[in-house]
């Protein structure tokens, strides 16, 4: 008879025994709304409130640039003086907010606030509102790079100040409605996007609704007109160079 070999008792229980899991072995784990419903709801308010005041703030320089330029009590004939005014306050504004960025950011990350077993232990304070905003700084080399846009930037807040200037404020969207038709026209020849047939049926309509608009106007106005035509040029102009400046500033919009 052959020889029938046997497995040792040891052997045989160590082949059923298992390997047990370490104790520090994580799993990945997906976070949903349900796990921090405060933290979502506050985002959601955020943005909420951040689109809400950039709403605000755009339709009421409308009106108020509509009434320095056209009003008859305090109308101000300077169209570029304005503009020139806007731009020096922007600038300001600018500097202020950096200074307050700076502040804010040489202050320290941490306080001890939090007590535990093992003593105090550190808390991180709340992000500040002025810690985004970096120093307002001038350097040439950088300057020169992005001239162009700062004269496409001045050209666009000049042709739409004459625009309110010219027009009424029911037709002011429909004089600067060709944006999106120099955005896709412009996107492809300096950018070299290319655009679907449903986007350039979409423009036709878009084109058409301009003309029907202007025939319907009962106090059209050509300088009107082309002064919208042009600011949606240079707001078309505006948002393309910006995306080819930032890279220049680290792709930090509160630099430029």
């Amino acid at each position: 008879a052959p020889h029938m070999s046997t497995i040792p008792a040891e052997t045989a229980d160590r082949s059923k025994t298992t390997t047990p899991t370490p104790a520090n072995t994580t799993t990945a784990t997906t976070t949903t709304e349900e796990d921090y419903p405060e933290t979502m709801s506050g985002n959601s308010t955020y943005i909420a409130s951040v689109v809400a005041a950039y709403w605000f703030v755009s339709i009421s320089m409308v009106y108020l640039n509509k009434v320095l330029m056209s009003s008859e009590e305090v109308s101000i004939n300077a169209p570029l003086f304005v503009t020139w005014f806007q731009c020096v306050v922007t600038v300001l504004i600018c500097i202020f907010a950096g200074v307050m960025g700076q502040k804010v950011n040489s202050l320290p990350l941490y306080s001890s606030v939090a007590q535990s077993e093992g003593g105090s232990a550190p808390a991180a304070k709340s992000q500040s509102f002025w810690a985004q905003f970096p120093k307002a700084e001038y350097h040439r080399s950088i300057g020169m790079k992005v001239l162009p846009l700062s004269i496409i930037f001045v050209g666009m807040i000049t042709f739409n100040n004459l625009c309110l200037k010219w027009v009424e404020v029911s037709f002011y969207n429909v004089a600067r409605s060709l944006t999106i038709v120099f955005n896709v026209f412009f996107s492809y020849a300096i950018l070299g996007t290319s655009s679907s047939t449903k986007t350039l049926m979409c423009l036709g309509v878009v084109i058409f609704g301009f003309f029907v608009g202007s025939a319907g106007e009962m106090n059209f106005s050509l300088y009107g007109s082309m002064a919208g035509i042009l600011s949606s040029l240079f707001v078309c102009l505006n948002s393309i160079f910006t995306k080819k400046v930032l890279p220049v500033l680290d792709d930090n919009h509160w630099k430029l």
